[in-house]
């Protein structure tokens, strides 16, 4: 049960969740409705948002900060919520603007294509000078390699300066992939009087006037142009010919690359996607390098069961909850953790062990000591940070909010600044990237034990965890045990247990016995 609730949606089971399943535990009920919750899309809109290199600002030295990054990633739970096709999801973030031209502004799915608007480029150098040709050209440059990573599972970055190494894509590909994205461009939208002198930019992708076409650099280098390239997708995917463009072409461009992307022909798509979700449910994936399914990426684990996941993704409407609902009702997701003998290569024979992200250990904080925020979607928000943190970063700027329940959100909502990342976060593994995250590293350091047990927040959130069972148990000790392993654990305490604690807690304050749960191998990792 407290696997499925923190898989689907990065959130405990509340005790009388535990207890209704005990009394009636129909498994696959229990997916539907997991399902169902709101939840669902901000912990699978955070896992895409890691392949999505997701921030707030653009980072290096004057990191603007982008507005529009918000309304992305709202964009991207309500997609997940609705369970709309991955097909459309896909569609959407490379064109929508093509696909719904009479979306306004206010609509939400008019920043699918912030897909394209948050990576890690700025208009200046550091020191304010305008440069539109670097500009552009990195622009561009993050267009087509997060569109490959993230799409296809290709590496096109490797061609930018030179043909493929491995994959047969040639460089005059990569820049002729470029061109698909030439003829768009950032619009930049008014900033309120009040904050026009801090370092924001608000963009939105839109056309421009004309068809323009990238340009092939000798080298990648900027200083190195050779002349203009067409769109064409790589010979080793088309024909290698160039269709002639009539007059308005330009203004499909993009859409042209999700149709071929989001093609039911284009079997890669499939595969790339169906390899993410199963990596989301077990930790591991199928093909252990989730961005490169090349020659130089990992060859599959198990390719036959990789090409029936993909196979059923596509005959079930491209819908990720019905991937879901079949993986997790399976025999093999319900295996235990626990297995008498150790493990083999290659076997899979138990449920890995796995550390939470650190999104997850905060929300789980959050839940446990109730003091969760479950406001969803608008701006992200500042949880409080060490203000010699901030003074010790160049132009960097963190403020932190001003009234408490404001920051006890979940980590979703919370700001990713790629100059300076939640301290939190980036002790446990989250993401700051300026690139597509396919796998995140998970470390066992020193650091986490020592912020869970010293941190400022992790204190006052067991110290909320003391109160919220003395409300809800009074002074009675064995109540509080009961109450304190379901809302820690999700499971009732065993009778050694508790006899355990209550001897504890004869030479320990409660208090401190609380900020030990949450510092227990339990509390942060899944079985």
């Amino acid at each position: 049960l407290r696997r499925a609730h923190f898989d689907l949606l990065g959130l405990p089971p509340d005790p009388e969740s535990i207890k209704k399943f005990a009394r009636n535990p129909d498994w696959p009920n229990l997916i539907k409705e997991l399902l169902a919750s709101p939840h669902y899309g901000e912990r699978y809109g955070r896992h895409w948002l890691d392949v999505a290199r997701y921030a707030d600002s653009s980072g290096y030295g004057r990191d603007y900060f982008f507005p529009h990054a918000a309304r992305y990633r709202d964009y991207v739970i309500r997609s997940m919520n609705e369970d709309k096709p991955f097909t459309s999801f896909v569609r959407e973030q490379l064109a929508g603007d093509i696909l719904y031209p009479e979306d306004k502004t206010t609509d939400g799915r008019r920043y699918a294509t912030g897909f394209y608007t948050i990576g890690a480029i700025y208009p200046v150098s550091p020191n304010a000078i305008k440069r539109p040709k670097r500009f552009e050209y990195d622009r561009l440059t993050d267009a087509a390699d997060v569109t490959g990573e993230a799409f296809l599972g290709l590496s096109f970055a490797c061609a930018r300066c030179h043909d493929h190494k491995y994959d047969p894509i040639s460089q005059h590909d990569y820049f002729a992939f470029q061109s698909f994205f030439a003829s768009s461009r950032f619009k930049e939208m008014p900033i309120e009087e009040s904050k026009r002198k801090l370092q924001i930019k608000d963009y939105l992708l839109e056309h421009k006037q004309r068809a323009e076409n990238a340009t092939f650099f000798e080298r990648g280098e900027l200083n190195l142009p050779v002349g203009r390239v067409r769109p064409r997708l790589p010979d080793y995917f088309s024909s290698g010919t160039t269709p002639a463009e009539k007059s308005d072409d330009f203004k499909s461009r993009r859409l042209q690359v999700a149709n071929w992307i989001a093609s039911d022909k284009n079997t890669l798509t499939a595969r790339v996607i169906a390899n993410r979700v199963w990596q989301w449910h077990f930790g591991e994936a199928l093909v252990a390098t989730p961005n490169d399914f090349g020659i130089a990426g990992e060859k599959p684990s198990n390719a036959e069961l990789l090409d029936y996941l993909a196979s059923y993704l596509m005959e079930n409407d491209w819908t990720l909850k019905t991937l879901h609902s079949h993986v997790m009702t399976s025999s093999t997701y319900r295996m235990s953790s626990s297995h008498p003998e150790s493990e083999s290569a290659g076997v899979f024979d138990r449920f890995p062990t796995t550390r939470m992200q650190a999104e997850t250990i905060w929300d789980n904080m959050l839940a446990v000591s109730g003091k969760l925020n479950g406001k969803m979607y608008g701006r992200s928000v500042f949880p409080p940070i060490s203000k010699e943190l901030v003074s010790s970063k160049r132009n960097a700027s963190w403020k932190t909010e001003k009234k408490e329940s404001d920051w006890m959100r979940r980590g979703i909502y919370v700001a990713i600044k790629r100059s300076m990342h939640f301290p939190f976060f980036d002790v446990f593994n989250g993401t700051n990237s300026a690139t597509s995250v396919g796998q995140r590293e998970s470390t066992v350091v020193s650091p986490q034990a020592l912020t869970m047990m010293n941190g400022e927040i992790p204190r006052k959130l067991s110290a909320a965890f003391h109160q919220r069972l003395l409300r809800e148990c009074g002074d009675d000790k064995e109540k509080i045990i009961a109450r304190a392993w379901l809302l820690a654990y999700g499971r009732p305490v065993t009778e050694k247990e508790k006899k355990v604690t209550l001897q504890f807690l004869i030479d320990t304050d409660m208090r401190t016995w609380c900020h030990a749960l949450f510092n227990s191998n339990e509390f942060v990792y899944l079985r």
